[in-house]
């Protein structure tokens, strides 16, 4: 009985502390500042479908090769760049005129952010 009764209790004692540890640890990610948590998901609503796959040259969040060209351009340009347009390949504001220049710069940080992670 006591060998029951001691099981049980580590059991229950373990999903107490798993319930209390945070859920980020558990997946080795780690938690985004908020101003890069808003851009990530600025580009998942909006920007994911050309930047996850490259279509028209989109550089891939996150492959170092494909930013190296634009990151020397700096921010601003990029943001200018998503903003209005570029080369007739990127559309401005990736499609979406709802996107405010805000919102837009917050999802160029936060794309730029993963390229050397």
């Amino acid at each position: 009985m006591n060998y029951f009764r001691a099981f049980f209790s580590v059991l229950a004692l373990s999903w107490c502390l798993t319930g209390c540890s945070d859920s980020n640890e558990k997946s080795g990610t780690p938690e985004l500042p908020p101003r890069l948590a808003q851009g990530k998901a600025i580009v998942e609503a909006n920007c994911y479908v050309c930047h996850a796959q490259g279509i028209n040259g989109a550089p891939i969040i996150g492959n170092q090769k494909m930013w190296d060209k634009r990151l020397p351009k700096g921010v601003d340009t990029l943001v200018d760049h998503a903003i209005n347009g570029f080369a007739g390949m990127m559309p401005p504001k990736g499609g979406n005129q709802d996107l405010t220049d805000q919102e837009i710069r917050l999802a160029v940080e936060y794309m730029v952010s993963q390229v050397s992670q």
